[in-house]
C-alpha cells in the first residue's frame, strides 16, 4: 500500500522516519504550520502513494505528539519547540493570612471607638432589639 522513497539523513545516510522528514520540513519553513499541511508534505516527500490517507496522517500525528521537538502552538499550528518562548522561572511566592493580622491604613485616621457597639453586635438576638427599643 505504501511506497517509500529512499529518504536518506544527512549525518548517517541511513533512511530517514517520518518524523526526521517533519522535522527538516518545519526547520526549512522557519513557522509554524498547520498540522494536516505538514504531515501531508512529509508524506508525499516520503513518497507515499496516498499521502492523504487517514491512517497514515494519525500515525506520523501521533508520533509528532510523542517527539518532545515539537510543540503545538493552537488551532491545530504546530512548530519546533526551540521556536516556543521560554517560560519564566521567576514565581510569585504565595501569600497565607491564616493567623496573622494585617493593619490597613484607610488615611483618615480613625479608630475603632468611633464606632457604638450597636453597630457591630451582629450575635445579639430579637429580644436585644427590644429592650433597646424602651
Amino acid at each position: 500500500m505504501y511506497v517509500v522513497s529512499p529518504t536518506t539523513t544527512p549525518t548517517t545516510g541511513r533512511k530517514a522516519s517520518e518524523i526526521e522528514v517533519l522535522h527538516q520540513l518545519l526547520r526549512e519553513k522557519g513557522e509554524n504550520t498547520f498540522y494536516k499541511d505538514l504531515i501531508v508534505q512529509v508524506l508525499s516527500r516520503m513518497g507515499y502513494e496516498d499521502p492523504e490517507d487517514a491512517k497514515a496522517i494519525a500515525a506520523v500525528y501521533t508520533q509528532m505528539n510523542l517527539d518532545m521537538r515539537f510543540i503545538h502552538f493552537g488551532n491545530g499550528m504546530w512548530g519546533l519547540r526551540n521556536w516556543a518562548p521560554a517560560k519564566s522561572t521567576r514565581r510569585i511566592p504565595t501569600i497565607s493570612l491564616l493567623n496573622k493580622t494585617v493593619e490597613y491604613e484607610d488615611g483618615e485616621g480613625g479608630d475603632d471607638d468611633d464606632y457604638d457597639d450597636r453597630d457591630h453586635d451582629y450575635g445579639r438576638g430579637r429580644d436585644d432589639d427590644w429592650e433597646r427599643a424602651e
